[in-house]
């Protein structure tokens, strides 16, 4: 693995110019293991539009977006029997209800076992900004939870910047949008000092974990664009190799070019494992797979339960595999 992770960080090297950092300046993740459980595709639970994950490193763990019915996460993980009452962060990649419909129902439920659990919900700058729809209502998924959840006890942590939540584990914050990639919804409006804007979705954050094979990026949605926060990830936590990328890209209306585009940047970035899921699109995930060089042990849709082990690759269970 170690060598395959310093052939990698040669071929990026040659393609990007870049200088390697010192690979004893970031702390590397030993154990890692990322689990679905909100998604479309479901051979076990239930699927929906929505997307969660659990993220465990190293005996840390962390959930990554709630999914969008109340319900969701709660009863597929019962159904898997995956504890969550010991978790304490959670993390919000941005505000659509998708990813935050599960929020308060978790909080509460899980607060009978475990009074911290969920007690700290990480953010990205601006998460909260008011977004009007072309009817004139806020359509922010996750403001009209806030008073609640903090009335719980919560806290919500906005970062505007990277942040190390554990060894290893890094939050990007909002990532800046260096490629055109319009991997967001139009018809919003972000409300700002100087007059209402296209609503871009800048908090949109995305966890980064360092191995010594690679970095592993988890994307709620890829608003920001994958390849955007592949580059960024790169800067501020490590120039290596791409281990795997796992969560929704928001490729699922791609043109044909841009899913070109994007795997070729991919497959540059050194991309060996790819568990694509809600947004992705089924056909765009399947299009990625084979313009980026990867088949289907290593590139899959991801289905509720379907998960990423460091030194294992991807389990995509009965249904995707």
């Amino acid at each position: 693995m170690r060598r395959l992770y310093c052939l990698g960080l040669l071929a990026y090297l040659l393609t990007s110019g870049a200088q390697a950092a010192e690979p004893s300046a970031v702390h590397h993740a030993r154990a890692v293991k990322i689990t679905v459980l909100s998604t479309m595709l479901a051979d076990a639970g239930i699927g929906e539009w929505g997307y969660a994950a659990l993220v465990e490193v190293d005996g840390k763990r962390i959930l990554f977006d709630t999914g969008a019915r109340p319900e969701t996460v709660l009863a597929n993980a019962r159904e898997m029997r995956i504890e969550l009452a010991d978790i304490e962060d959670v993390v919000i990649s941005h505000n659509h209800a998708d990813h935050t419909g599960g929020l308060m129902t978790l909080r509460r439920e899980l607060q009978k076992r475990s009074p911290r659990a969920l007690t700290r919900a990480h953010v990205g700058e601006g998460i909260f900004q008011v977004r009007t729809s072309p009817d004139g209502r806020d359509a922010n998924g996750l403001a009209p939870l806030k008073a609640e959840y903090e009335a719980s006890g919560g806290t919500f942590m906005v970062h505007s910047k990277p942040v190390e939540l554990a060894p290893g584990v890094w939050l990007t914050g909002p990532v800046p949008r260096r490629h055109p990639e319009k991997n967001y919804p139009s018809g919003l409006k972000l409300k700002t000092a100087s007059g209402d804007v296209e609503d871009t979705i800048p908090e949109d954050s995305s966890l980064v974990i360092a191995t010594d094979d690679g970095l592993i990026v988890l994307s709620g949605c890829g608003h920001a664009g994958i390849i955007n926060t592949v580059d960024y990830a790169r800067e501020v936590v490590q120039r290596a190799p791409i281990l795997a990328v796992v969560g929704g890209l928001h490729t699922f209306a791609a043109s044909d070019e841009s899913l070109a585009w994007t795997a070729q940047k991919l497959k540059e970035a050194g991309l060996r494992h790819l568990l694509a899921g809600h947004c992705t699109g089924i056909e765009a995930a399947f299009r990625i797979r084979q313009l980026a060089g990867l088949d289907r042990k290593t590139a899959v849709v991801s289905s509720v339960g379907s998960s990423f082990t460091l030194g294992k690759g991807i389990d995509p269970r009965a249904l995707a595999r």
